[in-house]
């Protein structure tokens, strides 16, 4: 089982981790600066020979679909249906708020926390973060979803950690959008965790594995990339470009 894990943040990091019935058995993290395009084949190469496993031995591949930044997260689903298409295997989906919220599950602090909030956010610049919230049930399945996906304003979303806290609800925000406005989100009753900051290659390559087996998976012509926003460059277009009515219409 091959998980490929590709995060959008703005430290630009993607990794690449294998995992069986037992455990990870590598991992490889591509670091900031990496031209992540030309990276990902050879550190899928890397992680398979580190592990003594050939590309045709995979049974399902797990990508890491968004949200997040829109060239980092193409490459990330663009490799995952490549391999898929060429191994005639399947692919797990997961969102990189899920992967977080699950790493930060199990976490020590996450210890006797059930009916906890967790709050994943993710730095989306401008000025914008993506998240969720997931309740921390203390069952085989951590978490339960509350509500969808979303690109927020950070404003938008402490009041609505507030409405929780005001409730009697505990609230713990993770991620790196989390740390850039922790003063902010503190000041509307939430705790804010120092890890995790990013998405988790390991848990995204363990739980797409107990998924995959349990049938989950999808034929890689169906993976689809989640930006939750137009790309930065169709952004930058439309309002250096702004629309003008045509003459005689």
């Amino acid at each position: 089982m091959l998980a490929k894990l590709d995060v959008k943040t703005r430290t630009e990091a993607a990794g690449v981790a294998l995992a069986d019935d037992d455990g990870v058995l590598a991992a490889f993290t591509l670091q900031r600066g990496r031209r992540h395009g030309e990276s990902m084949a050879p550190a899928v190469s890397f992680v398979c020979e580190r592990a003594g496993v050939r590309l045709s031995e995979l049974d399902a591949l797990c990508v890491d679909v968004g949200p997040g930044l829109f060239t980092g997260l193409r490459v990330g689903v663009s490799t995952a249906k490549a391999l898929g298409f060429a191994l005639d295997i399947p692919v797990v989906e997961m969102t990189s708020l899920e992967v977080l919220a699950l790493a930060a599950a199990g976490s020590p602090w996450a210890d006797g926390a059930a009916g906890c909030v967790l709050v994943p956010v993710v730095d989306a610049r401008r000025a914008l973060v993506f998240s969720a919230r997931y309740e921390l049930t203390g069952a085989a399945l951590p978490l339960r979803r509350l509500g969808e996906d979303g690109l927020f304003d950070p404003e938008a979303l402490a009041a609505q950690i507030a409405a929780l806290v005001e409730e009697g609800r505990r609230c713990v925000c993770i991620g790196d959008g989390a740390r850039r406005f922790a003063e902010l989100l503190r000041r509307r009753g939430a705790e804010v965790s120092p890890s995790p900051l990013f998405p988790d290659v390991g848990v995204l390559a363990v739980t797409g594995l107990a998924r995959a087996t349990a049938g989950a998976g999808c034929p890689a012509e169906q993976v689809a990339a989640r930006y939750l926003r137009p790309a930065d460059v169709r952004i930058n277009w439309e309002q250096r470009m702004p629309t003008r009515p045509v003459a005689g219409t």
